[in-house]
């Protein structure tokens, strides 16, 4: 899935690049995104958010269109693994990449559980 990205006057530090811990919010932005138009569902999201990487290829300075991309590269019991890369519109070369693990969490029982079917089929689309 990609989309575009339009940073904020506030993600840029006293350099003029996008700070670096903006890009977990972008890779939430992602997320949030990826839930609703794929899984269907709200803002509510039935998971929990257990590691997170980065990995800094270029500086994104002011001005610069970018991009980002979010897929699922594994489906575990009660996880999966989101893979996002940041890029450069105009050549689209990379900027971040990094990953995230989700896990189905029940807050009602507040403990892990299995990943239903009906949602792991459609976490395998994005």
């Amino acid at each position: 899935m990609r989309m575009l990205l339009e940073p904020r006057y506030n993600d840029y530090d006293t350099k003029g690049h996008v700070n670096n811990a903006v890009y977990l919010t972008y890779f939430e932005m992602a997320r949030v995104r990826a839930w609703i138009d794929v899984v269907g569902g709200g803002h509510d999201a039935p998971f929990i958010l257990a590691e997170a990487t980065v990995r800094f290829v270029k500086p994104a300075h002011i001005g610069i269109p970018l991009g980002m991309e979010i897929e699922t590269t594994e489906i575990r019991t009660k996880a999966w693994v989101w893979r996002y890369r940041v890029f450069d519109m105009r050549d689209e070369s990379v900027v971040a990449e990094g990953s995230t693990v989700q896990v189905m969490y029940d807050y009602e029982a507040g403990a892990t559980v299995a990943i239903p079917s009906d949602i792991r089929a459609m976490l395998e689309v994005v």
